[in-house]
């Protein structure tokens, strides 16, 4: 270490030691970039992002990399007279000055993509344009050093000594930096700000170091400032992405909500055009006008028992629909079991001896939605009864069980296995409205259950004892 200390000297081995560690962050930041891009397509809130300068800012990387690696090859060889050495010093100069200018290739490209655009003036246009091909000349003088030592040579103990050449060098690549910061300024209001920060940052801290190499030759200026401007790009970067998904998931989250309110609103309005049909129907049909009608029937049926109690029936029937279609409050069940068997007599009109029906009510006192009940009933008389020809027994059974009320209707038919589709399709119309309805008013569920027996429709419901109304004392 003493040996190579004293070969290369002590100002030039502290750069070494600088650049070395240079190489190390840069080499984290590159795989930062990379792999952050990686999970940003991932990422629910960036995934479709497009984060500006991304990829510019890896290729800007790793053109810092290999800038620093070669200065750093060429450094090693000082006063190494091997021909190895020799070499290695020529390539690494070489390619040191190719990187560098990729650099400010690279530079003027951004300003053209991100500063300038489509709606910028020809004149500024043509003006960056010229500054492109303004580098053509430091690449001309790059190609022909190998043969004149125009821009620098290397003299026998590999030491990089400037020639003429090198200050046209420098100065045409300050004068390229000075050009895009007055560029930077004209379209100052025009650029994005996290493009202005980066853009700042690139231009002072090059520009600064460029300017000190040309006094201070022991130490690479040029090399440190890069360094420094690139982990300032990388906070810049990092929290401009970060800006950006927050926004992102803000607008996604209110999207989000206004598009529940939306569908919320759409189902209220559905709701409301349904109710206000209900509504129209039972307005167009006059129900004291058929309450009157039936009322004059039955009085004129008197003489057929029969037939007086089956208009009457239908007319129980009837009232209970109509007050359910128009009315969403809970009834007692008792309401609901009249309704039932005001049903069941109409259905003995149809099949006579062949309906039995059982009644086991162990509880009566509570509450539920109307015309919950004799759907489920209804279903049982003429799609499970009713498919027999021999007809059959319905059975109604209500119990209390720890906090519900279980209402099952049960009947000994074929549960639907001998059904049409037209049947089928029917009976599941009128089992969904009414598990819909629990559902709606969370009251409760409905379950069916078959086997060889029958078919059981099971009422889960949420106990609400029935009001007791005050009484005269």
């Amino acid at each position: 270490m003493e040996a190579f200390i004293g070969r290369v000297g002590i100002p030039m081995f502290v750069q070494l030691s600088i650049e070395t560690w240079n190489e190390l962050i840069l080499i984290i930041l590159i795989f930062s970039m990379i792999i952050g891009l990686k999970l940003d397509k991932t990422n629910t809130y960036t995934k479709d992002l497009a984060i500006p300068m991304s990829k510019e800012i890896v290729f800007f990387y790793s053109a810092i990399l290999m800038y620093n690696f070669f200065d750093i090859a060429a450094h090693l060889t000082l006063n190494d007279p091997s021909e190895i050495s020799s070499f290695i010093s020529k390539i690494s100069v070489f390619l040191y000055f190719l990187v560098g200018e990729c650099q400010t290739l690279l530079y003027l490209y951004v300003i053209w993509k991100y500063v300038i655009g489509k709606d910028s003036g020809k004149p500024l246009k043509y003006l960056l344009f010229a500054f492109f091909m303004i580098q053509g000349v430091n690449f001309a003088l790059l190609i022909v050093n190998p043969f004149t030592n125009v821009l620098y040579l290397l003299n026998e103990g590999n030491e990089y000594v400037r020639c003429f050449g090198c200050y046209i060098w420098q100065g045409l690549t300050i004068f390229s930096f000075v050009f895009v910061s007055v560029v930077i300024i004209l379209r100052w209001k025009k650029t994005d700000k996290f493009v202005r920060r980066i853009l700042v940052v690139v231009t002072i801290f090059p520009v600064l170091g460029l300017t000190g190499s040309l006094f201070i030759l022991d130490i690479s200026l040029n090399n440190i400032m890069v360094i420094i401007s690139a982990l300032l790009m990388f906070m810049i970067y990092e929290k401009n992405k970060a800006e950006i998904a927050v926004k992102n998931a803000y607008d996604l989250e209110n999207a989000r909500v206004q598009l529940m309110e939306k569908q919320l609103v759409i189902e209220q309005n559905k709701q409301e055009l349904q109710e206000s049909k209900i509504k129209l129907l039972v307005a167009q049909i006059q129900p004291h006008f058929i309450f009157n009608s039936l009322m004059a029937l039955q009085s004129k049926s008197m003489n057929d028992p029969e037939l007086y109690e089956g208009i009457k029936s239908f007319g129980k029937y009837l009232r209970a629909s109509f007050e359910a279609m128009t009315d969403n409050i809970l009834i007692p069940f008792e309401d609901e079991l009249k309704n039932i068997r005001a049903y069941i007599q109409l259905e003995r009109i149809n099949y006579g001896d062949k309906l039995r029906v059982e009644y086991d009510i162990e509880i009566d006192s509570f509450m539920l939605p109307a015309l919950c009940v004799e759907p489920l009933v209804e279903n049982a008389v003429r799609y499970g009864v009713g498919t027999y020809e021999k007809g059959g027994l319905v059975k109604l059974s209500v119990r209390e069980e720890s906090e519900y009320i279980i209402i099952e209707v049960w009947d000994d038919g074929s549960g639907g296995n001998k059904l049409t589709d037209a049947q089928k399709g029917r009976k599941s119309i009128g089992l969904e409205n009414v598990r819909l309805r629990l559902k709606a008013m969370d009251m409760g569920e409905l379950s069916i259950r078959q086997d060889e027996n029958g078919t059981s429709a099971i009422i889960r419901l949420n106990y609400e004892e029935e009001p007791i109304e005050d009484g005269d004392d």
